[in-house]
């Protein structure tokens, strides 16, 4: 005998296709998910540890840059102590030209001359004063030639004026010339007139 199948098989596999369809694509989303979500937590602790290390970056280039302002700072102040240093250093230097100076003009200034006003400013030095004639000042000028520690002196003017003065026989009334000089303060080439 012959068997007849008359139960709708053709809708059984059907709906068996679809539930195998629908846990495949299930299974297929869970797991995409899966991989997503896996994703997106290495690019989150990724993300994470770079801006730990930026971070980290950044104070470290924050503490040097601190370090370099302090470096700048301490270069300034070590400028400013060796130009005060050497400041000292030349004022110690040129102490004993001072006293030289003063030797020196004592030395050279010849009778019937005085100084009104002496101004030095680096090595150049002014002088003015009064002297009994010009023939005083020419001798002024050729000592101050002579001399070791003063160079180039140069006449700027000299005018005649008349001086009135007084003693016990009256008062007179005499001619005097009055002079601006200049000149230079050098040290002497040899050691031994130090």
């Amino acid at each position: 005998m012959q068997h007849i199948n008359l139960l709708p098989w053709r809708e059984t596999l059907k709906n068996e296709r679809q539930i195998r369809f629908g846990i495949i694509a299930g299974i297929s989303v869970a797991f995409a998910g899966l991989v997503v979500l896996a994703v997106h937590m290495y690019m989150a602790s990724e993300i994470g540890y770079q801006k730990s290390r930026n971070s980290y970056l950044e104070k470290q280039i924050k503490t040097a840059e601190d370090k370099i302002t302090e470096i700048k700072t301490l270069e300034q102040q070590t400028q400013r102590l060796v130009k005060k240093m050497s400041a000292i250093q030349e004022l110690e230097k040129s102490r004993p030209k001072i006293v030289h100076l003063f030797d020196e003009i004592v030395r050279r200034i010849p009778d019937g001359v005085y100084f009104t006003s002496m101004k030095q400013k680096g090595e150049k030095i002014t002088l003015n004063g009064v002297a009994q004639s010009d023939a005083r000042v020419t001798s002024l000028m050729k000592n101050l030639k002579r001399s070791e520690w003063l160079t180039n002196p140069t006449i700027y003017s000299i005018t005649t004026a008349s001086s009135k003065g007084g003693g016990r026989r009256g008062t007179y009334q005499s001619r005097v010339s009055q002079f601006k000089l200049g000149t230079k303060q050098t040290e002497p080439k040899d050691d031994a007139a130090k």
